[in-house]
């Protein structure tokens, strides 16, 4: 293929077409001149001369000789000096000859202008069709470069050229696409997406084999787009010239990061397998039970080290004794080990074994067979556990039956249960007896309601739906009323116990305590009346308070007697000052009989009646009942009362015996000290649950640190004449309501005594 000619030499030539023209035309002007000067010819000749040039430009060199022949014929005749004649004479030969020089001339330099314009038109030409080719050959290498990046872009792996000085030059699409860079952000930035804990490494290697033109491979890490880096499989290999010098490295990633994880997973696989079979042997070795396998022909191919250990064998001595001296040689277990060996079917028995010591333990032993996909045994598995204390206990079991047996009658209890799901109930032979039913009597609900008291079957019904409904204890009393009209009282204790086949049932024992609920009220017979007798004698310790209260109304009565007389006694009586008068003899009368009511109520041996009360009111009658009293004693009475307070339910008199009883201790404990403040604080509250709380707070000596423990023992007290009942009284009077009642140290002197008692809730039994 030829080579176009350069742009810059087009031009010239078309200048030079021009430069000819003008040529042509000076060419003819200077014949003319020198026609004119030499031989004064006529100026016309200029004309011919133009005609000749311009018939040359345009038709060509035989058109404009033939002009040029023509005009000279014309400008013979015309022109010379023979005008309008052919013959030319001698004198005109020079202008004739200097005419038709000058016409050749210019014919001449038209001539070779049309040369240089047809060469430069067949020039043009063949560079036209030069260009024409090399845009179709660069058409063609641009698509198949296209075609190439196509390719190369659509390759399912990494693609990249690496400069022979290790460099990126050009990427793939699917470089462009992971990484996220674009092919300009790309080029030698290859280290932005390796992973920083791999970059030291591949970059040195890499380097390594661009200095010695080796392939190179490497696993690596590169970030993708996302940020999430992803193992590559990375190779490059170079591309040499005829000299074999490295000019470019092309390389290829493929990911491997599922390869990678695989293989992390099979690694951790093996492990896990190595540590699992490890496991697996320490697991057996550790089971506290005889493992071993047997050969199909009952040989050992395997024991454990709990069997190696309790039977002092090694493996090797079993398979070669086959076990002999294990079993007592008229054992039943030989016997049927050999029909399992002929016959296939497992093995279940018990039989004592042999230990290394000499000594013989039961065992619970189980043997199954292993078969092929041909139904063939290949293999036997045994386990065998240590049944000695269960035997042991079997045995104790039947005698502690025996003896649970004549417990229950001893101590008047019966065991029962009750199975949900089924409704199945059993019932022990003592709780037949106290039920007073025959043993063949089938047990039922329905069965216990025949025999519960009238006025107690409401509650044992509650706590039968409690335990169809889920409840987890039950402690609750009831009444029989039996066949002969006797009252038994029952306390049952009861609970739901869950087994691991996810099976209910409700165990407990029912106790006869009708002959304790008989002490039990002879008992509370005799603490009522000692505590009777204790508020009969606090009475007795504060009468002249009493007194004091009862007379300071009589006074007031007797003086404001006298002073309705004395109104009455006037000329005129002023009724308004009589009836104030009256209205206050009243009042203070009214008084008298309240201090007289409260005593008589303390006095009163009555049964408990417990009514809905305001503490507070409680605590004000007290401190009413007590002024003269504290003010006797030089004590100070501090009142802290909640102002919202919920009520409780409980007995009036007993809780006014109660506090008054703290009271008075906190008095006598600070008259123990001379010269110090006397001040008794009451406090009522409501605790976090709940509860109504009462606190006695006094300046006295406190409590000995021995003695606070004891400090509610009956017959204890740390008074020197005390009998050691007052707060042995107050403590169960408060637990009958269902309260506690305790003491503490204050930070400073004294002690405070407290008790809590439950409020009252509506609509809650």
């Amino acid at each position: 293929m030829s080579t176009a000619a350069p742009s810059w030499w087009i031009k010239p030539l078309w200048i030079s077409d021009y430069a000819i023209a003008v040529l042509s035309v000076a060419v003819a002007i200077a014949a003319d001149v020198l026609f004119e000067r030499l031989a004064g010819a006529d100026p016309s000749a200029l004309l011919f001369l133009c005609a000749i040039m311009f018939v040359a430009w345009a038709a060509g060199t035989g058109p404009a000789l033939l002009a040029t022949l023509l005009a000279a014929v014309a400008f013979d005749y015309l022109l010379l000096m023979s005008a309008r004649s052919f013959v030319l004479q001698f004198k005109d030969v020079p202008h004739f000859a200097l005419f038709i020089v000058a016409a050749l001339f210019v014919v001449w330099l038209n001539a070779g202008q049309r040369r240089t314009a047809a060469s430069l038109r067949r020039a043009n030409e063949t560079l036209r069709i030069e260009n024409a080719e090399r845009k179709r050959v660069e058409e063609r290498a641009r698509l198949a470069e296209q075609e190439l990046q196509a390719t190369i872009d659509t390759i399912p792996a990494l693609a990249a050229r690496h400069r022979a000085d290790g460099t990126i030059d050009f990427v793939n699409r699917n470089w462009r696409n992971y990484t996220g860079l674009s092919q300009d952000e790309w080029k030698g930035r290859g280290a932005v997406v390796i992973h920083p804990d791999d970059l030291p490494g591949v970059d040195d290697a890499w380097l390594a084999h661009v200095a010695t033109g080796e392939p190179f491979e490497t696993e690596q890490r590169l970030r993708r787009a996302d940020g999430e880096y992803r193992w590559h499989f990375i190779r490059r290999v170079p591309l040499r010239d005829d000299k074999g010098e490295v000019i470019a490295w092309y390389g290829a990633g493929y990911d491997i990061e599922d390869r990678k994880q695989a293989e992390d997973a099979l690694r951790r696989n093996q492990a896990e397998l190595a540590e699992a079979r490890r496991e697996l042997q320490l697991t057996i070795d550790s089971i506290p039970a005889m493992v071993s396998t047997y050969r199909p022909d009952g040989t050992h191919s395997f024991v454990n080290q709990t069997w190696i250990n309790y039977t002092g064998m090694t493996l090797e001595e079993a398979v070669s004794e086959r076990g002999k001296g294990l079993f007592h040689s008229d054992d039943p277990e030989r016997a049927a080990w050999r029909a399992s060996l002929a016959s296939g079917e497992p093995l279940l028995a018990e039989a004592p074994i042999r230990g290394a010591d000499g000594e013989y333990r039961w065992y619970s032993i189980r043997r199954v067979p292993l078969r092929n996909e041909k139904g063939e045994i290949v293999k036997w598995y045994s386990i065998g556990f240590n049944i000695e204390d269960r035997k042991r206990a079997e045995s104790a079991l039947q005698r502690s039956q025996a003896y649970s047996a004549e417990a229950q009658k001893l101590s008047l209890t019966g065991s029962m249960a009750w199975d949900l799901a089924s409704g199945d109930h059993f019932w022990s032979d003592e709780t037949y007896q106290i039920m007073g039913f025959d043993r063949g009597i089938e047990p039922s609900i329905d069965l216990i309601m025949e025999r519960v008291h009238p006025d107690d079957r409401a509650r044992f019904r509650d706590e039968v739906d409690r335990a169809a409904q889920g409840a987890q204890t039950h402690d609750y009393e009831y009444r029989l009323l039996m066949p002969d009209g006797k009252i038994k009282h029952l306390h049952v204790r009861a609970h739901r116990v869950r087994y691991e086949s996810g099976k209910e049932e409700i165990v407990g024992a029912l106790m006869d305590i009708t002959e304790s609920r008989k002490s039990q009220a002879a008992l509370d017979a005799a603490q009522t009346a000692l505590a009777h007798a204790s508020r009969v004698a606090t009475l007795g310790e504060i009468s002249a308070s009493i007194a004091h209260e009862v007379n300071q109304p009589l006074a007031a009565i007797v003086a404001n007697g006298h002073a309705c007389l004395r109104f009455l006694r006037r000329e005129t009586p002023d009724l308004d000052d009589v009836r104030g008068a009256v209205e206050w003899i009243v009042k203070d009368g009214n008084r008298a009989g309240e201090v007289i009511r409260r005593v008589r109520g303390l006095m009163k041996k009555a049964d408990t009646e417990k009514v809905l009360l305001d503490i507070n009111d409680v605590i004000n009658e007290v401190a009413a009942l007590l002024r003269r009293e504290l003010t006797a004693q030089q004590v100070t009475l501090q009142l802290e009362l909640a102002a919202a307070i919920p009520a409780v339910v409980a007995d009036r008199i007993q809780l006014q015996q109660v506090i008054i009883n703290l009271v008075m201790n906190g008095v006598e404990a600070m008259q123990a000290i001379a010269g110090g403040p006397h001040a008794l604080e009451v406090r009522s509250y409501q605790d976090e649950a709940h509860q109504v709380v009462v606190a006695v707070k006094d300046s006295g000596a406190g409590i000995p640190g021995e003695a606070a423990e004891r400090v509610f023992d009956a017959f204890f007290s740390t008074k020197p004449g005390g009998l050691g009942m007052g707060l042995s009284i107050c403590r169960s009077i408060i637990e009958v309501h269902g309260g506690r009642l305790w003491s503490s140290a204050n930070t400073g002197p004294g002690a405070t005594f407290q008790f809590a008692l439950p409020a009252y809730r509506r609509n809650v039994p």
